[in-house]
């Protein structure tokens, strides 16, 4: 339905896209691994939300928030949104029109824009967002929507609008990072790649590179329908991490 809205909003605050590739919570605490192979140790802003349960590495997007606090928001997501907006972000080409692009042509078609992305609230352990669109023709008509985070935040990275945090909620469930860690080995960023080596301890080769590299292809084939392909590295998968798990 038509709308209006403040987008100066003083109940939310604008945020940033950090390029991370897995979260994790453990005895060590919670853990952000990003692209270039750093770790971010960090703490609850909210000293009462309590101890979090361990839980293995899942794909994550990471939101900064871009106010005197910094306060890190991550959101546990599929691994397609997850490699999907890296690639938004590495500005990597993939051949075959992807959702977030049908969305973002379809709105121009029918006369509309993004006008920004909102997250706002979360119902237990869900997050939820809401898309908002003006009238190319009459900005002050807008409509919106509400969407998973993942497709949001990811429309509005192609789209190039404004992400913005319920301030409660970055506040209540925002982390500070109390530690960063250097990458042991760095790669060169302007290959196009999304994902480069990792932590190699002792000069061994990476697992978790290998493991990441093969999830990257296996969604770019599937995006791209080459389901053959996105099969064989499936397999490759799933024998990559029966090995590890028998290590």
């Amino acid at each position: 339905m038509a709308e209006s809205f403040n987008e100066n909003d003083s109940d939310y605050v604008d945020s940033s896209v950090v390029e991370a590739v897995e979260v994790k919570s453990s005895p060590d605490g919670f853990m952000i691994k990003m692209r270039d192979g750093r770790h971010l140790r960090c703490a609850h802003n909210n000293p009462q939300s309590g101890h979090l349960p361990d839980y293995a590495p899942h794909p994550a997007i990471v939101l900064k928030m871009e106010d005197e606090t910094g306060l890190l928001l991550p959101i546990i997501v599929l691994e397609m949104p997850s490699v999907l907006l890296m690639a938004a972000i590495r500005n990597v080409q993939i051949a075959r029109p992807i959702m977030y692009q049908v969305v973002r042509d379809m709105v121009d078609k029918m006369g509309y824009k993004v006008k920004l992305v909102r997250v706002t609230k979360r119902i237990h352990e869900a997050y939820f967002a809401r898309l908002y669109l003006t009238k190319v023709d009459d900005e002050t008509e807008f409509i919106s929507f509400d969407l998973r985070p993942s497709d949001a935040i990811n429309i509005a990275v192609r789209c190039k609008v404004p992400i913005q945090v319920n301030k409660f909620l970055a506040y209540s469930d925002g982390m500070k990072v109390v530690e960063s860690a250097k990458p042991l080995v760095q790669g060169s960023s302007s290959d196009g790649l999304i994902f480069k080596e990792l932590d190699r301890p002792s000069g061994q080769p990476c697992i978790e590179t290998k493991e990441f590299n093969l999830v990257r292809n296996m969604l770019i084939a599937a995006v791209e329908e080459r389901y053959r392909d996105a099969a064989q590295w499936r397999d490759k998968l799933t024998q990559l991490r029966s090995k590890r798990y028998q290590a």
